[in-house]
């Protein structure tokens, strides 16, 4: 196992800063993955317009979750309470994520300071999820499906997962570079010499073996490759999953 450098948080999405101006702002989204950062201050009543399956709110503290499950709720009145610290504290500037159905976000850890959601539900039903920290599996003890939002443009870590096995699947967000132009189903992944699997990220690279993949890397500890066993959609069609596992079913 070499991990190469997975503490940059940002990789390939667009970073944009959240001017602390205390005045209300419409900011305007683009259609790529993009992080939407907070700092300490009153940033003001802000609305972000077409905020995607694939962009981010990294904050300066952990936005308060009442019972404790990752999930954080906007409310009746569909605001995001971006300071609140309790039930009785909401702080002082709201944000409004407009084109977001679920009115949910779901916390995927801190790295480098700042706090990262993303939007609830992504989340594969049922699967362990990878966030932005370096964190550690056991796949034993029946099938599992271990989930990476690679689509969001940040670096998800080092993680390692041990006891993989023939029924279970790494699940991602956008495809991973298998060394030709695509990640057709039937072509092995391989992890090449620093033993890793390197995450591609929002858009495929060839990066891995001289440095941190641009959507972080695991060790699947006792694995050497994986194939593409296919794809499926969410409801709305609008988030591809693209899950890997260690046979070939595509024969």
């Amino acid at each position: 196992m070499a991990f190469g450098d997975n503490s940059k948080l940002i990789t390939t999405a667009d970073n944009t800063i959240m001017l602390n101006t205390n005045t209300n702002d419409t900011i305007a989204n683009t259609t790529g993955a993009t992080a939407f950062s907070f700092s300490a201050g009153n940033s003001g009543d802000d609305v972000i317009e077409n905020f995607g399956k694939n962009d981010t709110i990294l904050n300066y503290q952990k936005i308060f979750d009442g019972n404790g499950d990752g999930i954080i709720d906007f409310g009746p009145n569909g605001i995001l309470d971006i300071d609140r610290t309790s039930k009785k504290s909401p702080g002082a500037d709201q944000i409004t994520l407009q084109g977001m159905e679920s009115k949910q976000l779901r916390y995927l850890g801190e790295k480098g300071g700042m706090h990262v959601y993303a939007d609830a539900s992504v989340k594969l039903a049922g699967s362990i999820e990878g966030k932005v920290g370096n964190d550690t599996f056991d796949a034993a003890g029946g099938a599992k499906k271990f989930f990476y939002d690679t689509a969001l443009g940040l670096n998800l870590g080092g993680d390692t997962i041990t006891g993989f096995g023939a029924d279970d699947q790494i699940v991602t967000t956008s495809a991973i570079f298998n060394g030709k132009a695509g990640a057709d189903a039937g072509v092995q992944i391989k992890f090449g010499n620093n033993g890793v699997l390197d995450l591609s990220g929002e858009m495929m690279n060839t990066k891995g073996d001289d440095g941190a993949a641009h959507g972080g890397q695991i060790d699947l500890v006792g694995v050497s490759g994986l194939y593409l066993q296919g794809t499926t959609t969410n409801d709305a069609g609008d988030v591809t999953y693209y899950h890997y596992g260690i046979n070939n079913l595509a024969g």
